[in-house]
Parts: C-alpha cells; structure tokens; sequence
C-alpha cells in the first residue's frame, strides 16, 4: 500500500512538473562585460541618479544570444562587436530568468549612446550601487575565471 502511494505522488508530482513547464515561461537574457584597452569596465545607467549595471537585454523572439548580444551594444552604447565574443557562462537570479554573460574586448565605438549614460570604470573602483552579485561576476570575468568558478 505505501509503494502504491509512493508512486502515485511520484507520478502526480511530474504531471504538475509538465503542467508548470508548460503554463510558465522561461526568460534568456544576455549580459556584457565590455572591456576597454585600459581594462575598464562599461557600465551603464538608464536613469540620471540611478543605478550602474552592466549592459543586459531580453533576447526576443527568434533571435540567438550573440545576435542579441550584439544588438544590445548597438542600442544601448553604440557599440560595434568585431569579433565573436566570448560566451562565459549563464547565471539565474530568479527561478524564470536565465541570463547568459559575455565577454568583449575586440569592439569599436560606432556612435555616442542615444538613451543610456555610458562609462567606464576600474575593476577595483566600481561606481557605488552596484550589487554584490554583479560585482563578484565582474572580478571573476576580469579574471579570466567563468561565473561559476570560486
């Protein structure tokens, strides 16, 4: 009686699984960190006074994460990626958002940004505001380490 039970709430239990995989979505962001010849790094804030961040957008629909990438520098720091960037890793920091975070190093400045306020700042002097999250992903990236690694 208790393996029958065992196995009926296994099986209810997977059934809801498909049921919520199915019902809610699943978001892919993409993150840069855009390194100029100083080593800086580009941070962006979309409003006067408010937060710095590192440069992220919502892949759409159809669109892979180095087109999105790539856009997102255009749009938002009038960036041109010259060469293929380097995929570093993904991270979730809600259960319905998965961002991957790229590295780029090999880009031109195309035009001045339209929107956001762009600048760069050291590694070891990032503008106050930033979250500790972002800022230990950044000094793993400026290190060569993935977001992952310790």
């Amino acid at each position: 009686m208790r393996e029958d039970r065992f196995v009926l709430g296994r099986l209810v239990a997977r059934a809801f699984q498909q049921f919520w995989r199915l019902t809610r979505g699943m978001y892919l962001d993409v993150e840069a960190c855009v390194i100029d010849e100083a080593d800086r790094i580009l941070m962006v804030r979309k409003d006067t006074g408010g937060a710095w961040s590192l440069p992220a957008s919502t892949v759409r629909n159809g669109e892979n994460l180095e087109a999105a990438l790539r856009r997102l520098m255009r749009d938002v720091a009038g960036i041109e990626v010259n060469s293929k960037p380097e995929l570093r890793g993904f991270y979730t920091e809600s259960p319905d958002r998965q961002t991957g975070i790229y590295v780029v190093r090999n880009w031109q400045q195309l035009s001045a940004p339209a929107t956001f306020e762009t600048r760069f700042f050291a590694p070891a002097s990032l503008p106050t505001g930033v979250t500790k999250p972002a800022s230990e992903r950044i000094s793993r990236l400026v290190e060569g380490r993935t977001i992952s690694q310790t």
